[in-house]
């Protein structure tokens, strides 16, 4: 058997000469590979988003959580400006997940992210990555991203302290039952259909989301008062107007939608900036809740994706 060779580029801007021009917007066209990598779900939000005087390279949107993600990227290896920007950029934004790209994470950078992973509380995490571009004999070059320092959930879990334990309080109870259900919830569904996400971790929260191809709209699986566990597509693009418009556009087609998914609730949400499209289900064994949940986003995203991929 022929095999061929990996063959490392050794200067990757001959790939991309310029960091805004090029390289930024390659990766925001691409995000959905370096999700891959550090097992999020990732949805882009801007690129060269304002932050006071500055502007941050990306801005995302964890998918799974909802939360922001700041990314800074740099075609050179790492120094101190950058992970003061980012560190800059992710207060003024106050986004939960922040990731340095560069194309050699220093090992006094990669200390540094280590830290602060293990001096941040779990609903904070750092990430520092390498960007690398490689060949296989006379292929097309293709892009390798190589994690250097991400959190650490073990040492976070063993800190100790005032801070600690009020961390472990919080995660009692009900949020300890969300994270291990949709934790569950996804391990299986990773093995029903393995593309469906990217996602590998889950949070605390009552819900769990995932992407259906454009910023805006997400389906998530949540738990609600009344004892309902439900799919919902979640419309949510910023402004209230736009919302509604596209909501009366699902509506419009809500026959056709419903032969395919069952009745399901439509509330626009008069009270508040998003929309929702429902279904939903009494609370009963947690393995029926997970069968339940991975088949009907499975469908919701069968039966959604055509008419957000025309929006």
């Amino acid at each position: 058997m022929s095999l061929g060779r990996i063959q490392y580029v050794d200067d990757i801007r001959n790939i991309w000469t310029n960091e805004a021009r090029d390289f930024t917007p390659w990766l925001a066209d691409n995000i959905d590979v370096l999700g891959e990598e550090l097992g999020l779900e990732i949805e882009l939000v801007a690129t060269e988003q304002t932050v006071g005087a500055f502007s941050l390279d990306i801005l995302a949107k964890d998918v799974g959580n909802g939360s922001l993600i700041a990314v800074e990227n740099q075609l050179e290896p790492t120094d101190h400006s950058h992970l003061g920007q980012l560190l800059t950029y992710a207060s003024g934004l106050d986004a939960k997940t922040m990731i340095w790209i560069a194309k050699e994470i220093r090992e006094e950078h990669r200390k540094a992210i280590d830290w602060l992973n293990e001096a941040t509380n779990d609903d904070v995490q750092f990430f520092a990555v390498e960007i690398q571009v490689i060949t296989i004999g006379e292929s097309t070059p293709a892009p390798l991203f190589k994690v250097k320092a991400s959190p650490n959930e073990w040492s976070k879990s063993k800190r100790t302290g005032t801070v600690s334990r009020a961390m472990s309080s919080e995660k009692s109870g009900k949020q300890q039952y969300y994270h291990d259900f949709f934790s569950k919830l996804l391990e299986r569904l990773h093995k029903v259909s393995p593309s469906f996400t990217t996602a590998r971790k889950v949070g605390y929260d009552s819900w769990f989301g995932f992407g259906i191809g454009k910023t805006g709209f997400a389906l998530n699986l949540v738990f609600r008062s009344g004892n309902r566990f439900s799919c919902e597509l979640y419309i949510d693009c910023g402004d209230k107007e736009a919302n509604e418009t596209y909501f009366d556009v699902f509506e419009r087609d809500k026959i056709a939608i419903e032969s395919s998914l069952g009745a399901l609730e439509w509330e626009p949400l008069e009270s508040k900036r998003a929309c929702r499209i429902a279904q939903n289900e009494s609370c009963g064994k947690d393995d029926d809740m997970i069968d339940w949940g991975i088949r009907k986003v499975m469908k919701f995203r069968e039966v959604f994706h055509p008419y957000v991929k025309k929006m």
